[in-house]
C-alpha cells in the first residue's frame, strides 16, 4: 500500500465536527448580557464557551450598539458636574469609571462650545 492511499483513507475517516446550533434563547441571554455592559469575553464564559465570533456575528446583525442606551448617562453625568460634583462622585453615582465620566462631560462641554443655544 503506497503512502498516497494511506493519506486518502485518513481523510475519507476523518469527518468535520457539525457545527453547534444555538437556540434563540441564548442570543437573548447574549443581548441582555451586552446590554449589562459584559464584553464579549464575558459573555462567551456565561454562554458556556459559545464562540466569541459568534456573539460578535449576532451584535452585529441585531445592532445591539443601537440598543445602548449611553445618552441619558452622558447628560446625567454633564448635570451633575455642572451641579457641582467631582469626576470621582459623578462616577460612583452613574456607576462607570472616572475616565468615562470625564470622557463624556468633555465631549458634552466641547458640543456645548461649538453649538451655544
Amino acid at each position: 500500500m503506497t503512502t498516497l492511499s494511506k493519506t486518502r483513507k485518513a481523510k475519507e475517516k476523518e469527518k468535520p465536527t457539525p457545527r453547534k446550533i444555538y437556540t434563540t434563547e441564548q442570543r437573548e441571554k447574549a443581548r441582555k448580557y451586552y446590554l449589562m455592559g459584559l464584553n464579549m469575553e464575558e459573555i462567551s464564559k456565561l454562554l458556556d464557551g459559545c464562540p466569541f465570533r459568534t456573539i460578535e456575528k449576532w451584535q452585529n446583525l441585531e445592532q445591539w450598539k443601537l440598543l445602548k442606551k449611553t445618552k441619558p448617562i452622558e447628560i446625567r453625568a454633564l448635570e451633575l458636574k455642572k451641579a457641582g460634583k467631582t469626576v470621582k462622585e459623578i462616577a460612583k453615582l452613574i456607576e462607570v469609571s472616572e475616565i468615562t465620566v470625564w470622557r463624556y462631560t468633555k465631549k458634552a462641554i466641547e458640543n456645548e462650545k461649538r453649538n451655544p443655544e
